[in-house]
């Protein structure tokens, strides 16, 4: 049984050999996000794996995914199986959650400063 750690949550949790990235975070209660249901549509759940080891992609992902992407340990999480190995997966900050991250820290400091 391999451990899988999601940054940038730093959530560890064991998992067995053959789950999904997908299942396995939600047993970590982290969100991976997704609309497609595990199918490889959306494309959604992209996440770069940073260091261990996963299965080899899928026919699917290898269909979805450029081969460049592939090469930088770009999976998707839907598709991308765990092995006994440990690893650890980035999952990427969503455009939105940075922009409202980015001005919600604008309003704190604006606040910071008037007072």
């Amino acid at each position: 049984m391999g451990k899988v750690t999601f940054l940038p949550s730093k959530k560890s949790v064991k998992a067995r050999s053959g789950q999904t990235l997908v299942g396995v975070a939600s047993s970590a209660r982290v969100v991976i996000p997704q609309r497609c249901g595990g199918h490889a549509s959306c494309l959604m759940c992209r996440v770069v794996v940073e260091n261990g080891l996963l299965c080899p992609p899928t026919a699917l992902e290898k269909r979805k995914l450029p081969e460049k992407d592939l090469a930088n340990g770009i999976r998707l999480a839907c598709q991308a199986k765990t092995t006994e190995k440990d690893c650890t997966v980035r999952i990427p900050e969503s455009k939105l959650k940075s922009v409202v991250a980015a001005a919600l820290e604008r309003q704190r400091k604006e606040n910071e400063d008037g007072m």
